[in-house]
Formats: structure tokens, sequence, C-alpha cells
């Protein structure tokens, strides 16, 4: 429950208010059923018209009262919930945008997903009825109780008597709905993971024939989902019927009581028995909202449990120095020192005792076969994973000593999935750089050969591409994604299997136009295509995790025998063999 006071704390004026108005509508409600028995005691009883006019016009007035106060409690309970609602969602949303990458996988993105709508929903439905539970229920229940016992003691002990039952009745049917709750939740994420999972990969379930299978995992999902959803929400519907049955019942009993000792004369007006009966009717519209809401607290309880699941993990930045970091000059110079790194649950590390040095301005290959741990080290560099064990330094300072964000300042990466994102091409380009120009956006598309297409188009920088780049090819994705890359400002500029979609000529246009582009630049590729790695002043050979061989291509051929083997399978052996030759 910290997590919803926590965001209730900054409306605590607007809770106030609410409590305050709501309160005063819950007070006049209590002095109706009074004035009611004055109706029927000081008029009708006696024939005194006069008396039930007035008492009416004071019930008029009271009821003004209490629209009004219920209109103002609504007004300020809509403003605290809404806010109250997007504070949440915004704090939720900037944590995953703050976690590590094992963190993100560990929940995943379809769980991500029904904790920020379907859990905080069910939140905002708690903080839309928190005022009146808190507030309005306790006072009708304990005013109603007080007043009908003034009125008739023995009649309230009758109706006193049904409380207990309705109780237990809650406390029953209440036991098994966090489980089922959960249980419900559980599989809808598994049905947004799946439901995902088939249109991202629509053409290779058709591809392959596979789309009964797919049916039969959506339809197990939403089943068992359903399942557990209607056991609990019929649960919870016995809540009501049953309640409302024994409420019922005791107020027959009441009024046939009153009669009996109206007729022996016990009961001195017949007004107090109107009078009861109305408070018995609060007393039963609290009793019911509370036996809701209570029955309510397993699903709550489960939703906050999940959105905890998300702010309770320890941030990427915790344990960090955060002193600014100190820069020798304008260089950025990356050392690592026996680098491991082993994903969560995984038998093995994925990179193993790694070490390089990567002066300002070198441009760095990284090679390697699918598997090699390319890619790992790619987010090591950024800060997205941590070390399991060494150290990664920049400029002589530990990553552990530098804030993440003030890392990847110094980084642009062109990711090895693309990503369009809805939107114009200047849009997806100026992610990069949001104050760079026009012209700037035109010159960096034209040095990564996307410059002629846009101009080709009829809105030109204005051109929409669609989510995830579905209306450009894959090339034209790569070549945004670097133009993305490229504008931005940085010192290191990581390209992660970049040019693997793009044919051998305009790969070397670009490259050239690049070298020209970001001289005096750190720029590290990541690749699988030797043509790729032949600009760079090192490569590094990756396999397994490890640095198998370091060099440039000619000493690389002679001294790794991995590299040689790349080399021979993609250039032939002839050229290998030339090579060899040439250095001897």
């Amino acid at each position: 429950m910290k997590l919803l006071f926590k965001y209730l704390k900054p409306y605590k004026k607007l809770l106030i208010i609410s409590a305050i108005t709501d309160a005063i509508g819950v007070f006049l409600s209590l002095c109706m059923p009074y004035v009611m028995s004055e109706i029927v005691d000081g008029g009708i009883a006696n024939g005194n018209f006069i008396a039930v006019i007035n008492s009416s016009i004071v019930m008029l007035i009271l009821s003004a009262v209490s629209l009004v106060s219920s209109l103002i409690a609504n007004k300020n309970n809509s403003k605290l919930t809404t806010g109250f609602t997007t504070d949440l969602c915004k704090a939720t949303f900037k944590k995953i945008n703050e976690m590590s990458y094992e963190q993100y996988s560990k929940i995943g993105p379809s769980g991500l997903l029904t904790r920020v709508t379907d859990d905080i929903f069910n939140m905002e439905g708690v903080a839309n009825t928190l005022v009146y539970t808190i507030v309005s229920v306790p006072i009708m229940f304990i005013g109603s109780v007080i007043l009908s016992f003034l009125a008739d003691g023995v009649l309230s002990i009758i109706f006193m008597c049904s409380i207990p039952p309705v109780i237990l009745i809650v406390l029953i049917v209440m036991k098994p709905l966090h489980s089922m709750w959960e249980k419900a939740d559980r599989y809808i994420d598994e049905q947004n993971k799946i439901v995902r999972e088939r249109l991202s990969g629509l053409r290779v379930v058709r591809a392959f024939n596979n789309e009964e299978k797919e049916h039969q995992r959506a339809k197990f999902a939403t089943e068992e989902m359903s399942k557990y959803m209607i056991r609990a929400n019929v649960r919870s519907g016995y809540i009501e019927p049953i309640a409302m049955l024994l409420l019922n019942v005791a107020t027959v009993v009441m009024v046939a009581v009153g009669g009996i000792r109206a007729q022996n004369g016990l009961l001195d007006k017949a007004g107090d028995i109107v009078a009861i009966v109305q408070y018995v009717a609060l007393i039963s519209n609290a009793l019911i909202n509370l036996s809701w809401t209570i029955s309510w607290i397993p699903r709550l309880k489960v939703s906050i449990e999940r959105i905890n699941e998300i702010h309770l993990l320890p941030s990427i930045e915790d344990g960090e120095v955060v002193s600014e970091m100190e820069i020798d000059g304008e260089k950025s110079d990356l050392e690592l020192k026996n680098v491991s790194f082993c994903y969560p649950k995984a038998r093995e590390n994925s990179i193993i005792d790694l070490s390089m040095k990567i002066s300002q301005g070198e441009k760095i290959a990284i090679i390697g076969g699918t598997g090699s741990g390319k890619t790992t080290l790619v987010r090591l560099l950024l800060g997205l994973s941590l070390a399991t064990s060494g150290e990664i330094s920049l400029n002589g300072v530990a990553y552990s000593k530098i804030k993440k964000t003030e890392v990847r300042k110094r980084f642009s990466v062109a990711l090895q999935k693309p990503m369009i994102f809805e939107g114009t091409v200047k849009e997806n380009v100026k992610m990069g750089n949001p104050d760079a120009t026009d012209d700037e956006i035109l010159s960096v598309l034209n040095d990564c050969e996307m410059g002629k297409f846009v101009l080709e188009q009829e809105k030109g920088l204005e051109h929409f591409l669609v989510g995830g780049g579905q209306n450009v090819s894959g090339g034209q994705k790569q070549r945004l994604n670097m133009a993305r890359t490229v504008i931005k400002n940085a010192d290191v500029y990581v390209f992660d299997d970049s040019f693997s979609a793009l044919d051998f000529l305009t790969e070397n246009v670009i490259k050239k136009n690049l070298a020209e582009r970001l001289k005096d630049k750190t720029q590290i590729t990541v690749t699988q295509r030797v043509s790729t790695a032949l600009f760079a002043d090192k490569i590094y050979v990756l396999d397994k995790g490890r640095i198998v061989g370091e060099g440039k291509h000619e000493e690389l051929i002679k001294n790794c025998e991995i590299y040689r083997e790349i080399c021979v399978s993609q250039l032939g052996k002839e050229a290998v063999d030339g090579v060899i030759k040439n250095e001897r």
C-alpha cells in the first residue's frame, strides 16, 4: 500500500476537500430519517399539514446542500483520480525506461504492458472509491447505528445480529480470490506475449503453415485467463445477493417486531419505525459497499504486487558515484580489463575474460560468428548491461563511478535491429540530434546514401514512415538508422552489424563518406562480414565470448585460424592464399 499512498500524497489537499464534502453529505443523509419521523409523528399523526410542509422544506434544503456537496466531492475526486493515475503511469513508464536489459527481459514486454494498463486501471478504481470507503462508510455506519439505538434499542439489536454473518461470508469469499486473480493476470501476460509473437512473426507462421498451432496457443491462454477471471468475478458476485438477503430478512423481522411492540405500547412513536428502517437502509448500503471493497482487496493486492515488481527493481544507477566524470582534454579512450558477463540463469558466460584498449580516433572492427558475444559486448560498452566481473573504463574512470547517462552521451550507436518509428523521415533522423537543421539532415542522409530516395518523395523530409519501417526496404532501414546515429555529435560511434543488408558497392561508398565525416572520432564496427572489417585500424576476432585474435587483416589471416576460416568462407581460398603468399 506504500505505493498507493506515495502517489496520493501530492493530492492531500484534494483528499481533504473530498473527505469534508463527502462527510457533509453523509451527515445530511443521517438527518433525513429524523425529519421523516417528524413528518409521521408531528404532522401526519396529528393532522398538522403545516408541520408536514415545513419538514418537507427542510428535507428539500438538506437534499440541495447534499447535492452540492456531492458535486464538489465528485469533481475533486475526479481530479484526484486522474492526477494519481497519470503520475503513477508516468513513474512506471520512467522506471521501465531505466531498467537494465536483464530486468526488462525478466518481466518481458507483455508483462510490462499489462502492468502499465490493466493493473494501473485497477489502482485508479481504488483511488476513485478511497474517500468514500475511508470517510463516508464509517461515518454512515457508526452514525446510523448510534441514531437507530437512540430511536429503539431492541430493533437495532435485531439488525446488528445480521452483520456478523455478512462479515463471515465476505471473509469466506475472499480467501481464494488472491490466487485466482494472480493466475488470471499471469495468463493475460501470456496471451499478450502470444499475440505479439503472432503479429510480428505473421509471415513466418504462414510460410510454415503453423496457423493452427498458434491458434491453439492463443486459445489455451485465453481460456485459462477467462476461467480464472470468471471464477473470481462469480465468487465476488456472491457477496451482494447473500448480504442483501440477510439484511432484508433482518429488516422484515424489525418491521414485524416493531409492529408488535407498537401494538403492545412498547414503542412510543410510529415514526421511530420509519426512522430505523431508513437507518437500516443506510447501514445496509454502507455494509454492502464495504463488503464489495473488501472483496476487491485481493485484486488490488495482486495489482500492487505486479506494479511493485517494476518500482522495487534496483536501479541500474544504484551504487554509482554521482560526481561528474573527469575528462582528459577531448579524448574518450576505452579500456576493458578482464571483463566477463553472464546472462541471468545462463550456464556459461557470454563474455569471458575479455581485454582490449581503444584509443580516441581509432577505427576498430569486431568480427565473429553468430553467438560469439559481439552484441553482448556492445551492451556492456553502452552500460545497458553491467559486467559480471572485470572493469570497463572511459578515460581511466571505471564505469562503476560514472552515471550511465554520462556514458551514453559520449556514444552514438546503430543497433543490430534498425528501429524505425512511425513518423516522418525528419522526425526519425532528428532523434539523434533534436537541434539538427534540414540541411544537416540532408547532408547526413546523402552520406548514408539515402538522400536521393528522400528527395524523390513528394514530401521530401516529411515523407511518412510506417511504424517498424514497413514501407521501406531492409537496406533503407539500416541507412536511416545510420543517419540517426551519425547526426549525433559523439566521441564514439558504434555500428552493430549495420551494413548486413547493404550490397558491397553501397557499403563501400557509405564507409568512405563516414570516414571523412567521422575522422578523429572513434568508430567501433561489429560485423560478420570480412569486407566490412577491412577498413579498420585493428580487428578483434571473437569466438565463444573470447578474443582469439587481434591485428590487421593480413596479420590475422596468417596468425588466426578462426579468422582465416571466416575469410575462406566469404572471400574464397584463392584470395586468402594470395594474401599469405604476398606476406611471404
